[in-house]
Protein backbone atom coordinates (compact mmCIF):
# COMPACT_ATOMS: atom_id res chain seq x y z
CA UNK A 1 0.00 0.00 0.00
CA UNK A 2 2.87 2.42 0.72
CA UNK A 3 4.45 3.76 -2.44
CA UNK A 4 8.09 3.26 -1.41
CA UNK A 5 7.53 -0.03 0.45
CA UNK A 6 6.98 -3.16 -1.66
CA UNK A 7 6.13 -5.70 1.04
CA UNK A 8 3.17 -4.17 2.92
CA UNK A 9 -0.45 -5.14 2.29
CA UNK A 10 -3.97 -3.91 2.95
CA UNK A 11 -5.96 -6.54 4.88
CA UNK A 12 -9.71 -6.94 4.53
CA UNK A 13 -12.10 -9.69 5.62
CA UNK A 14 -13.21 -12.37 3.18
CA UNK A 15 -16.96 -12.34 3.74
CA UNK A 16 -19.20 -15.37 3.63
CA UNK A 17 -22.92 -15.49 2.76
CA UNK A 18 -25.12 -12.53 3.72
CA UNK A 19 -27.42 -14.10 6.35
CA UNK A 20 -31.14 -13.37 6.57
CA UNK A 21 -33.46 -13.65 9.55
CA UNK A 22 -34.54 -17.07 8.25
CA UNK A 23 -30.91 -18.26 8.26
CA UNK A 24 -30.42 -17.07 11.84
CA UNK A 25 -33.71 -18.65 12.92
CA UNK A 26 -32.68 -22.03 11.53
CA UNK A 27 -29.38 -21.80 13.43
CA UNK A 28 -31.19 -20.97 16.67
CA UNK A 29 -33.65 -23.85 16.17
CA UNK A 30 -30.81 -26.28 15.47
CA UNK A 31 -29.00 -25.28 18.67
CA UNK A 32 -32.13 -25.34 20.84
CA UNK A 33 -33.05 -28.36 22.95
CA UNK A 34 -36.75 -27.38 22.97
CA UNK A 35 -37.44 -28.35 19.33
CA UNK A 36 -38.65 -24.85 18.47
CA UNK A 37 -40.01 -24.11 15.00
CA UNK A 38 -37.57 -22.06 12.91
CA UNK A 39 -40.39 -20.21 11.13
CA UNK A 40 -41.84 -19.08 14.46
CA UNK A 41 -38.39 -17.96 15.63
CA UNK A 42 -37.98 -15.99 12.40
CA UNK A 43 -41.43 -14.40 12.84
CA UNK A 44 -40.63 -13.28 16.38
CA UNK A 45 -37.19 -12.12 15.28
CA UNK A 46 -38.68 -9.92 12.56
CA UNK A 47 -41.14 -8.43 15.04
CA UNK A 48 -38.28 -7.71 17.42
CA UNK A 49 -36.24 -6.02 14.68
CA UNK A 50 -39.22 -3.93 13.53
CA UNK A 51 -39.77 -2.66 17.06
CA UNK A 52 -36.06 -1.90 17.34
CA UNK A 53 -36.29 0.13 14.11
CA UNK A 54 -39.30 2.02 15.46
CA UNK A 55 -37.64 2.82 18.79
CA UNK A 56 -34.40 3.96 17.18
CA UNK A 57 -36.31 6.21 14.78
CA UNK A 58 -38.19 7.64 17.78
CA UNK A 59 -35.06 8.77 19.59
CA UNK A 60 -34.32 5.77 21.81
CA UNK A 61 -30.89 4.17 22.05
CA UNK A 62 -30.56 0.39 22.01
CA UNK A 63 -28.19 -1.99 23.78
CA UNK A 64 -27.97 -5.59 22.51
CA UNK A 65 -25.48 -8.46 22.41
CA UNK A 66 -24.27 -7.02 19.09
CA UNK A 67 -23.58 -3.61 20.57
CA UNK A 68 -24.91 -0.15 21.32
CA UNK A 69 -27.01 1.74 18.75
CA UNK A 70 -28.05 5.38 18.97
CA UNK A 71 -29.69 7.86 16.59
CA UNK A 72 -27.54 10.62 15.10
CA UNK A 73 -28.28 13.79 13.15
CA UNK A 74 -26.01 15.72 10.81
CA UNK A 75 -26.65 19.12 9.30
CA UNK A 76 -25.77 22.79 9.75
CA UNK A 77 -28.46 25.45 10.20
CA UNK A 78 -28.40 29.16 10.87
CA UNK A 79 -29.92 30.56 14.03
CA UNK A 80 -32.68 32.24 12.02
CA UNK A 81 -33.68 28.91 10.48
CA UNK A 82 -34.46 27.29 13.82
CA UNK A 83 -37.76 29.13 14.19
CA UNK A 84 -39.38 26.74 11.70
CA UNK A 85 -39.17 23.05 10.90
CA UNK A 86 -35.71 22.19 9.52
CA UNK A 87 -35.32 21.42 5.84
CA UNK A 88 -35.24 17.61 5.68
CA UNK A 89 -33.11 17.75 2.52
CA UNK A 90 -30.30 19.28 4.61
CA UNK A 91 -30.75 17.04 7.63
CA UNK A 92 -29.23 13.58 7.54
CA UNK A 93 -30.42 11.13 10.17
CA UNK A 94 -28.42 8.00 10.88
CA UNK A 95 -27.52 5.35 13.43
CA UNK A 96 -24.20 5.12 15.26
CA UNK A 97 -22.97 1.66 16.26
CA UNK A 98 -20.44 0.65 18.89
CA UNK A 99 -19.41 -2.93 19.53
CA UNK A 100 -20.51 -4.65 22.74
CA UNK A 101 -18.03 -6.39 25.00
CA UNK A 102 -19.39 -9.73 23.76
CA UNK A 103 -18.73 -8.71 20.14
CA UNK A 104 -15.24 -7.50 20.98
CA UNK A 105 -14.48 -10.78 22.72
CA UNK A 106 -15.85 -12.82 19.81
CA UNK A 107 -13.55 -10.95 17.42
CA UNK A 108 -10.62 -11.37 19.80
CA UNK A 109 -11.27 -15.12 19.82
CA UNK A 110 -11.72 -15.39 16.03
CA UNK A 111 -9.19 -17.44 14.10
CA UNK A 112 -7.37 -15.50 11.36
CA UNK A 113 -6.25 -17.14 8.13
CA UNK A 114 -4.42 -14.69 5.87
CA UNK A 115 -4.59 -15.10 2.08
CA UNK A 116 -2.19 -12.82 0.22
CA UNK A 117 -3.35 -11.50 -3.14
CA UNK A 118 -0.54 -9.59 -4.81
CA UNK A 119 -1.49 -6.67 -6.98
CA UNK A 120 0.43 -8.12 -9.91
CA UNK A 121 -2.05 -11.02 -10.07
CA UNK A 122 -4.88 -8.74 -11.09
CA UNK A 123 -7.22 -6.02 -9.90
CA UNK A 124 -7.80 -5.48 -6.18
CA UNK A 125 -11.10 -3.92 -5.08
CA UNK A 126 -11.00 -2.25 -1.67
CA UNK A 127 -14.32 -0.44 -1.16
CA UNK A 128 -17.18 1.42 -2.83
CA UNK A 129 -17.64 5.04 -1.71
CA UNK A 130 -19.54 8.11 -2.84
CA UNK A 131 -17.88 10.37 -5.42
CA UNK A 132 -17.67 13.04 -2.71
CA UNK A 133 -15.70 10.75 -0.38
CA UNK A 134 -13.43 9.64 -3.24
CA UNK A 135 -12.52 13.28 -3.88
CA UNK A 136 -12.28 14.25 -0.19
CA UNK A 137 -11.08 11.19 1.77
CA UNK A 138 -9.87 13.42 4.60
CA UNK A 139 -13.48 14.42 5.32
CA UNK A 140 -14.53 10.77 5.48
CA UNK A 141 -11.66 10.14 7.91
CA UNK A 142 -13.03 12.88 10.17
CA UNK A 143 -16.43 11.18 10.21
CA UNK A 144 -17.93 13.68 7.76
CA UNK A 145 -18.34 11.27 4.86
CA UNK A 146 -21.20 11.25 2.36
CA UNK A 147 -22.98 7.89 1.92
CA UNK A 148 -23.46 6.01 -1.33
CA UNK A 149 -26.82 7.15 -2.72
CA UNK A 150 -29.25 5.87 -5.33
CA UNK A 151 -29.03 7.82 -8.58
CA UNK A 152 -25.60 9.23 -7.71
CA UNK A 153 -22.08 8.39 -8.87
CA UNK A 154 -20.14 6.03 -6.64
CA UNK A 155 -16.50 5.00 -6.92
CA UNK A 156 -14.77 1.64 -6.62
CA UNK A 157 -11.49 2.30 -4.76
CA UNK A 158 -9.06 -0.20 -6.25
CA UNK A 159 -5.59 -1.06 -7.49
CA UNK A 160 -4.96 -2.12 -11.10
CA UNK A 161 -8.71 -1.76 -11.60
CA UNK A 162 -8.88 0.15 -14.88
CA UNK A 163 -11.50 -1.47 -17.13
CA UNK A 164 -10.84 -2.08 -20.80
CA UNK A 165 -11.18 -4.71 -23.51
CA UNK A 166 -13.45 -5.81 -26.30
CA UNK A 167 -15.73 -8.54 -24.90
CA UNK A 168 -19.39 -8.09 -24.00
CA UNK A 169 -18.66 -8.98 -20.35
CA UNK A 170 -16.11 -6.18 -19.90
CA UNK A 171 -17.45 -3.78 -17.28
CA UNK A 172 -18.79 -3.70 -13.73
CA UNK A 173 -21.65 -5.81 -12.33
CA UNK A 174 -23.36 -5.14 -9.01
CA UNK A 175 -25.64 -7.72 -7.36
CA UNK A 176 -28.03 -7.20 -4.48
CA UNK A 177 -27.22 -9.66 -1.69
CA UNK A 178 -29.87 -8.90 0.95
CA UNK A 179 -33.35 -10.30 0.59
CA UNK A 180 -34.14 -12.80 -2.15
CA UNK A 181 -34.31 -10.58 -5.25
CA UNK A 182 -30.79 -11.19 -6.58
CA UNK A 183 -31.13 -7.96 -8.60
CA UNK A 184 -28.20 -7.36 -10.99
CA UNK A 185 -27.07 -4.25 -12.86
CA UNK A 186 -24.32 -4.30 -15.50
CA UNK A 187 -22.32 -1.20 -16.45
CA UNK A 188 -20.39 -1.51 -19.72
CA UNK A 189 -17.14 0.31 -20.38
CA UNK A 190 -18.91 3.36 -21.85
CA UNK A 191 -20.78 3.95 -18.56
CA UNK A 192 -17.71 3.91 -16.31
CA UNK A 193 -16.26 7.28 -15.22
CA UNK A 194 -13.73 7.82 -13.87
CA UNK A 195 -11.91 4.76 -15.15
CA UNK A 196 -8.37 4.71 -13.78
CA UNK A 197 -6.21 2.07 -12.07
CA UNK A 198 -7.21 3.43 -8.64
CA UNK A 199 -10.82 4.58 -9.21
CA UNK A 200 -13.67 3.16 -11.32
CA UNK A 201 -16.99 4.99 -11.15
CA UNK A 202 -20.59 4.17 -12.05
CA UNK A 203 -24.02 5.67 -11.33
CA UNK A 204 -25.93 3.74 -8.67
CA UNK A 205 -29.41 2.90 -10.07
CA UNK A 206 -32.11 5.27 -8.85
CA UNK A 207 -34.25 2.25 -7.93
CA UNK A 208 -31.76 0.96 -5.33
CA UNK A 209 -33.53 1.04 -1.93
CA UNK A 210 -31.99 2.77 1.07
CA UNK A 211 -30.17 0.20 3.19
CA UNK A 212 -29.85 -2.38 0.40
CA UNK A 213 -26.66 -4.45 0.38
CA UNK A 214 -24.64 -5.02 -2.79
CA UNK A 215 -21.60 -6.93 -4.04
CA UNK A 216 -19.50 -5.66 -6.94
CA UNK A 217 -17.61 -7.57 -9.64
CA UNK A 218 -15.18 -6.00 -12.12
CA UNK A 219 -14.16 -7.56 -15.43
CA UNK A 220 -11.26 -6.18 -17.45
CA UNK A 221 -8.93 -7.31 -20.18
CA UNK A 222 -6.19 -4.84 -19.27
CA UNK A 223 -2.94 -5.95 -17.70
CA UNK A 224 -1.45 -4.63 -14.48
CA UNK A 225 0.11 -1.71 -16.36
CA UNK A 226 -3.35 -0.59 -17.48
CA UNK A 227 -2.54 -0.75 -21.20
CA UNK A 228 -1.69 -4.24 -22.47
CA UNK A 229 -4.67 -6.34 -23.58
CA UNK A 230 -4.72 -9.84 -22.13
CA UNK A 231 -6.02 -12.87 -24.01
CA UNK A 232 -8.55 -13.74 -21.31
CA UNK A 233 -10.55 -11.22 -19.23
CA UNK A 234 -9.85 -10.96 -15.53
CA UNK A 235 -12.84 -11.07 -13.18
CA UNK A 236 -12.58 -10.08 -9.54
CA UNK A 237 -15.29 -9.68 -6.89
CA UNK A 238 -14.80 -7.34 -3.95
CA UNK A 239 -14.54 -9.31 -0.71
CA UNK A 240 -16.68 -6.79 1.18
CA UNK A 241 -20.20 -5.56 0.45
CA UNK A 242 -21.35 -1.96 0.22
CA UNK A 243 -24.61 -0.48 1.48
CA UNK A 244 -26.73 2.26 -0.07
CA UNK A 245 -26.99 4.99 2.54
CA UNK A 246 -23.84 3.97 4.40
CA UNK A 247 -20.46 5.70 4.53
CA UNK A 248 -17.72 3.19 3.70
CA UNK A 249 -14.25 3.12 5.22
CA UNK A 250 -11.60 3.69 2.57
CA UNK A 251 -8.03 2.41 2.60
CA UNK A 252 -5.49 5.11 3.34
CA UNK A 253 -2.80 5.99 0.81
CA UNK A 254 0.02 6.44 3.27
CA UNK A 255 0.08 3.16 5.16
CA UNK A 256 -1.02 -0.42 5.28
CA UNK A 257 -4.15 0.09 7.35
CA UNK A 258 -7.53 1.48 6.40
CA UNK A 259 -8.78 4.94 6.99
CA UNK A 260 -12.26 5.84 8.04
CA UNK A 261 -13.67 6.55 11.44
CA UNK A 262 -16.85 8.02 12.76
CA UNK A 263 -17.54 5.06 15.07
CA UNK A 264 -17.83 5.99 18.71
CA UNK A 265 -16.14 3.99 21.40
CA UNK A 266 -18.52 1.67 23.21
CA UNK A 267 -20.10 3.66 26.06
CA UNK A 268 -21.01 0.35 27.73
CA UNK A 269 -17.32 -0.41 28.26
Amino acid sequence: MTQDVKNDYYLQPKLQKCLSMDDLAREVAALSTRQEDSEEIARIGRLLMRRAVWFLSSGYSLSTELGYFRPTARGVFLDSELNASPDRERLQLGISYSMSQEMRQALADAEIDVEIQKAASGPQLFSVVSAQDAQHPEAATRGEGVPVSAGQTCIIMCRNGKVGGTGSEIGVTITRTDGNTGTKHFFPLAQLYPNTPSQVGFVMPASAPEGSVWSVMLCTQLGSNGTALLKDPRKVTMADYFVVGEVAETPGSGGSGSGGGGVDENPLG
